[in-house]
């Protein structure tokens, strides 16, 4: 076998260790990871193909070093094929892919040296023969059995009736290939690709279907596809006549024509990074490829000295990292070698990938890339990435390498995956009025890698809050920040003429001073007797006595300092009585939410609760909760059954306090249907056919059928109406089957249910 290489990199990618695993860089890390992707923006790349040539003393020897170079270790199965008479080996390369085998080449009476070693270097256990004894002698079948090796022979009267064969060994699929079976030329152009995709390969005459091909294609109009190898001239109009489903490919032109028409029929799924090179004027070379040429979606390419023009422009407009040559100089020329070489196309330059996505949102590398050829034209080339799917659960800067597919060209990729805003403070601003107020463009958002960034904010029109005069709250929403981030602006003079008249100091007592939460806003007394909120700024600590701290605060609009005294009992601090900072007020008033929706016994409270002022959805903490009627409250229906009632009290945004009721529905034990009670659930329903005569039942029908098991109030089972709020499907067609599996979703059932639906005539 010989090897050449030329290969000119402007960068040489490798001295970069972009190797391994996916992995997060530090900052200083980052940076020149940064400076390497920068140099890398427009890798020039110059490399002509790399050539291998599997070439014999003859055909036997040339299978022979196909067979290493595409299987270096143990293989269970091979296939063995007539190297002399092509007909019965062109259905064999998707068997051979089925089960990862070489296919290798004998005589008819004496099994081939050069084939008897390799099926021993490879400790082969079981061998497919494909043709009759005609074909491939007894004796030679004989042999192999000596050997230890188990035998199949796939073979038929003729070679129509082994393709079939053949195909029988591959299995059921959706798609054949139908090839003349009277010239291997077009049938070793589609072995490569027919073995790739999976499909059988079915012979037939050009003229005339042979009866046994006609009884296997049967009904063909619940194939997928069909592909016709060849025009009319090759397999008649006549012969393909009542089949669905078909595609001719390979149509018009000479062979080369064909070779090239029937691998562009296919250039989605083909690989061209590797190329097989075979001469067209005889088998077996490209018989023994058609196994190898699978491993990397390469396709088989028939050339010529002079090369036909067909050839010329395939090779031309395809990117080739690496040719193989099948058969020695008497099957392909050096000359064919050193024109296929030279006419096929490198990669002159790629671009970095930078990718930007938000933490969580799921990633995939791009599977393909956009190149510059060594012709200047584009070509989208497919890549091999270094990992299959990136986590990004974790915000930051990572980078990855790849190959462009069939070549060896690296590529790099840096996705930036960044952080979410996790939490926001209300905020609390005020103003002179509302018309001279500005709405913040930025908040200040902690993000979930630790840092705390200015995000934009989109805020919703201001209403007035409840009945405050002069008190506004605005809503605003920030990218990727689930909740809403809230501004309670307050106006000082909101044309009433009136103004602070005074903001009582504020006194507190903590254990530790790093515990306490400094207030945002203070209560101001209005000149009209009201109160409002208002925002403060604290200045710095000063150091009142041991373990008492004082604070000064600035209010806009006030003339005065608002004054703050903090009490660390921690540090042996004790409450000086100083006049100026008297004890708190009591809390406001609490807020009455009313009665909530219920829960089921075991489920948890509500985390969110409409705000009486806004009218919002806001968060709620419940403090306590306590019970104020455990009577068991009965009803056909579950939803209306209640086991308790509580009263909840809790705080909402701002530290309001609120309180609510909340009844509690009784848990189901399981589903069953026409009120039984047993604990093993069985939602199965039988419905007669007949009563349906147009065949379509609407599953609304059952709804009052379920059940929910239930413990009543004396500890007895009990059956009882549950609301079924969604059926998928709605309806059922129950002219075909005899079972149906159908979803429903159950109010306070947590999982959806399948309910089992039996047809009876």
């Amino acid at each position: 076998m010989k090897t050449k290489e030329r290969s000119c990199l402007y960068i040489n990618m490798n001295s970069f260790k972009f190797k391994g695993t996916l992995r997060s860089k530090r900052l200083v890390l980052l940076v020149a990871s940064a400076a390497i992707i920068g140099i890398l923006g427009n890798t020039k790349v110059y490399a002509s193909p790399t050539v291998d040539r599997y070439g014999g003393m003859d055909r036997y020897e040339t299978s022979a070093k196909v067979c290493d170079a595409g299987w270096s270790t143990n293989t269970d199965y091979a296939v063995l094929v007539n190297g002399d008479d092509y007909h019965d080996a062109l259905s064999a390369a998707p068997l051979a892919k089925k089960y990862n085998a070489p296919i290798l080449l004998t005589n008819t009476e004496v099994l081939n040296p050069y084939t008897s070693s390799e099926l021993i270097r490879l400790n082969v256990k079981n061998v497919f023969i494909v043709g009759g004894k005609g074909v491939v002698s007894q004796s030679i079948e004989d042999s192999l059995v000596a050997k230890g090796m188990k035998v199949v022979r796939v073979g038929g009267k003729d070679r129509y009736e082994t393709a079939l064969q053949v195909a029988a060994k591959i299995g059921k699929t959706s798609e054949i290939a139908l090839v003349n079976g009277n010239d291997f030329r077009d049938g070793m152009t589609i072995a490569s690709i027919a073995a790739l995709k999976g499909m059988p390969i079915i012979l037939t005459d050009g003229e005339n279907m042979p009866a046994s091909v006609k009884k296997y294609l049967g009904n063909t109009s619940k194939m997928a596809q069909i592909y016709v190898v060849g025009d009319a001239n090759t397999i008649s109009d006549n012969v393909i006549s009542g089949l669905s489903n078909v595609k001719r490919i390979g149509s018009g032109g000479n062979v080369y024509a064909r070779n090239v028409s029937i691998i562009q029929a296919f250039q989605n799924e083909v690989n061209t990074g590797t190329l097989y090179i075979a001469s067209a004027k005889n088998f077996p070379d490209s018989l023994s490829a058609s196994a190898l040429a699978p491993k990397t979606s390469s396709p088989v390419l028939f050339v010529d000295s002079p090369m036909d023009e067909a050839t010329s422009n395939f090779l031309k407009t395809h990117i080739v990292n690496s040719l193989k040559i099948l058969g020695g100089t008497g099957s392909v020329s050096y000359d064919s070698e050193t024109s296929v070489e030279n006419m096929t196309l490198g990669v002159s330059g790629t671009d970095a990938i930078n990718d930007t996505i938000w933490q969580g949102e799921k990633y995939t590398p791009r599977a393909t890339m956009v190149i510059t050829a060594t012709d200047g034209t584009k070509k989208e080339v497919a890549i091999d990435w270094n990992l299959s799917q990136v986590n990004t659960a974790n915000p930051g800067t990572y980078t990855f390498t790849g190959k462009l597919k069939g070549t060896d060209t690296t590529v790099y990729a840096t996705l930036t995956v960044k952080p979410l805003p996790y939490k926001i403070e209300d905020l609390t601003q005020t103003a002179v009025s509302r018309t001279s107020f500005g709405l913040p463009t930025t908040v200040s958002a902690q993000m979930t890698d630790g840092t705390t960034t200015d995000v934009p904010v989109l805020w919703d029109y201001g209403t007035q809050s409840g009945n405050k005069p002069g008190v506004y709250v605005f809503y605003g929403t920030v990218d990727k920040y689930s909740k809403k981030v809230k501004l309670t602006l307050t106006t000082i003079d909101n044309g009433t003429g009136k103004t602070i008249k005074t903001i009582n100091n504020i006194k507190a007592t903590v254990t530790t001073k790093s515990s306490y939460v400094f207030p945002t806003t203070v209560s101001a007394i209005m000149t009209d007797g009201s109160t409002q909120s208002l925002s403060v700024t604290w200045a710095n600590e000063i150091k009142y006595s041991t373990g008492v701290y004082t604070y000064e605060g600035t209010v806009s609009g006030y003339s005065k300092k608002v004054g703050l005294m903090l009490i660390v009992t921690g540090e042996g601090g004790t409450d000086p009585n100083d006049p100026n900072y008297p004890t708190n007020p009591s809390d406001p008033n609490v807020m009455d939410l009313g009665e909530l929706e219920p829960i089921m016994q075991d489920e948890k409270y509500p985390t969110t609760v409409k705000d009486p002022t806004t009218g919002k959805q806001v968060p709620v903490t419940w403090t306590d909760a306590v019970s104020i009627d455990s009577t068991f409250l009965d009803n056909q229906y579950l939803d209306d059954c209640r086991v308790a009632k509580f009263t909840l009290n809790g705080t909402i945004s701002g530290n309001k306090k609120v309180r609510a009721t909340i009844g509690i529905i009784p848990k189901i034990i399981t589903l069953n249907v026409d009120g039984k009670t047993s604990n093993v659930p069985a939602v199965s329903i039988n419905i007669k056919k007949s009563d349906y005569p147009n065949g379509v039942f609407n599953m609304s029908e059952l709804s009052t059928r379920i059940n929910a098991v239930i413990n009543g109030p004396n500890g007895i089972r009990e059956a009882k109406n549950v609301h079924v709020l969604l059926w998928d499907p709605p309806v059922v067609d129950i002219s075909d089957a005899s079972t149906y599996y159908v979803t429903a979703t159950i109010e306070h059932y947590s999982t959806p249910v399948t309910v089992t639906i039996k047809i009876e005539n």
